[in-house]
């Protein structure tokens, strides 16, 4: 059975400033290659969060995407970049501005609608 967006997965919040998401974590080789290929729209609030054992400048890119995506950079509790509105059908490489060790895929527009900005403090909960 194919399971959705935060079922069967721990509940972590990730506060960007004064705003809360529900993250599904990807730490594994395998769920980072696979990251949100193939699904649909996150629901609101929510997001993918990739945990990177140290800052690294990874690749992303939208290789069998069915939504737009914005991308949120994280180093050392801080919003170092922001990648907005990232169509589905791009084919180009993302990378952060500087090594991040942790990165924020969002559902397009959420980085406008929240204001999330370079220098907006991070705090990461598991429950």
């Amino acid at each position: 059975s194919q399971r959705t967006a935060l079922d069967a997965t721990q509940k972590t919040t990730l506060k960007i400033d004064e705003h809360e998401y529900q993250v599904e974590i990807a730490d594994t080789l395998i769920s980072q290659a696979r990251g949100l290929s193939g699904r649909d729209p996150l629901p609101e609030g929510s997001g993918m969060l990739f945990v990177f054992t140290s800052p690294s400048s990874q690749s992303f890119w939208m290789h069998g995407m069915k939504f737009d995506l914005d991308f949120i950079w994280i180093a050392h509790n801080e919003v170092i970049g922001i990648t907005e509105n990232v169509s589905a059908s791009s084919k180009a490489l993302y990378h952060p501005p500087s090594p991040a060790d942790l990165v924020l895929e969002v559902n397009a527009g959420t980085v406008s609608k929240d204001g999330i900005k370079i220098g907006d403090t991070v705090e990461l909960r598991k429950e």
